[in-house]
């Protein structure tokens, strides 16, 4: 059975025999991406593991590298984004040696030998080639689709948004059942379809509920998944007024569009994750000072903001965690003592090496604390300072561009666009302070940054630049 994963792949080869990149992406590589876990895999004879996405994204890949390079426009984004693909199999495959100061002996017969460093080489390559289907290849699919027209003069983005908020809403509405049952719909037919493989993400429970984790893996990263697709449905609804206006039943005022928005914010509150919560909190913060000042100065007083929030928050929560961990009884104090615990034990280890770090598999467990709920403090340990300094370009590089292009006069389309992709990033980036970006969050993650390296947003008329939308319009999508 295990063997149905190649099933995206093979639809995937069908739209694309059609003629449509697009298509392929929007129909077959999206929905296997919102709607399929990520957690289970088939491997061939001679070849790395798949999962769902990955055998959507190859054929997907294929056809980007054959037919749209010819579009392709060099950034410093994109060596950021394949070094930092590459940094995970550097770490894993040579830190040890690297670190010790063993590399001299790379090339010697012993080291040729060597059992170890030729499993680390290997496990390095295949974390390289899985890098690849779950970093490069959907950054250059959100770079080269999403913002590119097509033959009829029209981008990808509506389309996009419409697709995402639709599967989130499937995804909601699916999820009540594990939100009252505590269970996980998702695994239990898993288990049915691949009974031998092991899935270690267990339902959670928090205030008499299930934590939903949909096919997400984790709550916390269902949580991040919600808060994109919220942040984009409201720039939809902005944008397109006609978007889902259709009332589902004569009489009832009920629409579609208010549905999907429903089922997505209902989505987002049954992870129970405080993470994307306060994502969602700071992107409303930064909404509402563009309301009143100008970006610069919101951005500004925004960080302002957030670093006398955050030593307010540090004082608050040192007294909060520093408590015996096995005499608390809430899990939610439990939860935050075992994250400020992460920070102390591995900050050691971090030093120890400090360049290229200890690899994914072979970083060395420290006071049984083997799930580093701290994504930042992961890439240090297991990437090093390479690593981690690699994800801090991309998302201060997304950051940057996004910046200077508020600063130019743009339609109100492309600002509020510009203003949501901001929005998305403070959310995705608090969130990451509380869990490791895995499973499907990777994948949004790099085609949400091909998409902001893709744009090339339209100048503001004059209209639109003396009236009122081309300043404060952000403040109608999230406020």
């Amino acid at each position: 059975m295990g063997l149905i994963i190649l099933l995206p792949a093979v639809v995937c080869w069908a739209v694309l025999a059609m003629g449509s990149v697009r298509k392929a992406l929007l129909n077959v590589y999206l929905p296997t991406l919102l709607l399929l876990p990520q957690y289970y895999s088939v491997r061939l004879t001679h070849l790395p593991s798949l999962t769902f996405s990955d055998a959507a994204i190859v054929p997907l890949g294929v056809a980007l590298l054959m037919k749209e390079m010819r579009h392709w426009r060099w950034a410093w984004m994109d060596l950021w984004v394949a070094l930092f693909a590459a940094s995970v199999g550097l770490s894993q495959g040579l830190s040890t040696q690297l670190a010790n100061g063993e590399w001299v002996n790379l090339f010697t017969a012993d080291a040729v030998a060597s059992h170890t460093l030729g499993t680390n080489l290997a496990d390095g390559a295949l974390m390289f080639f899985a890098r690849i289907l779950e970093m490069i290849l959907p950054y250059m699919a959100g770079k080269l689709l999403i913002e590119r027209k097509d033959g009829e003069g029209q981008l990808l983005r509506h389309k996009l948004v419409k697709r995402m908020a639709a599967l989130l809403a499937v995804v909601g509405a699916i999820s009540v059942y594990d939100f009252v049952s505590g269970g996980s719909i998702w695994q239990k037919v898993g288990g049915r379809v691949f009974p031998n493989q092991f899935v270690g993400w267990p339902p959670q429970m928090r205030w008499g509920f299930g934590r939903i984790a949909g096919p997400y893996g984790h709550a916390i990263l269902a949580g991040m998944i919600f808060l994109m697709g919220l942040i984009y449905c409201l720039w939809l609804r902005r944008t397109d007024p006609g978007w889902g206006s259709r009332k589902l039943m004569s009489g009832l005022p009920v629409t579609v569009r208010g549905l999907i928005l429903t089922a997505i914010v209902a989505g987002l509150l049954m992870t129970q994750s405080r993470g994307p919560w306060v994502g969602v909190a700071l992107a409303l913060v930064f909404a509402l000072l563009t309301r009143v000042l100008l970006v610069g100065k919101a951005a500004v007083l925004f960080v302002a903001l957030v670093a006398g929030t955050s030593v307010v928050a540090y004082h608050f929560g040192k007294q909060y965690t520093e408590q015996d961990l096995t005499r608390v009884g809430t899990e939610e104090q439990r939860s935050a003592i075992y994250r400020r615990q992460l920070l102390i034990n591995y900050a050691p280890i971090v030093m120890q090496r400090k360049a290229f770090g200890w690899g994914v598999t072979t970083f060395p467990e420290v006071m049984g604390q083997r799930s580093i709920d701290n994504q930042y403090l992961l890439l240090a340990v297991t990437q090093g300072f390479l690593g981690l300094g690699l994800f801090l370009a991309i998302a201060g590089g997304t950051a940057g561009r996004l910046l200077r292009l508020i600063a130019k006069p743009l339609a109100e389309e492309d600002r509020l666009l510009v203003f949501a992709h901001l929005a998305v990033l403070i959310g995705l980036l608090t969130s990451l302070a509380t869990v490791y970006m895995g499973e499907q969050v990777v994948m949004m993650f790099f085609l949400y940054v091909g998409w902001v390296q893709g744009m090339n947003p339209k100048p503001a008329s004059v209209e639109t630049t003396n009236g009122v939308g081309g300043r404060y319009g952000f403040r109608q999508v999230l406020v």
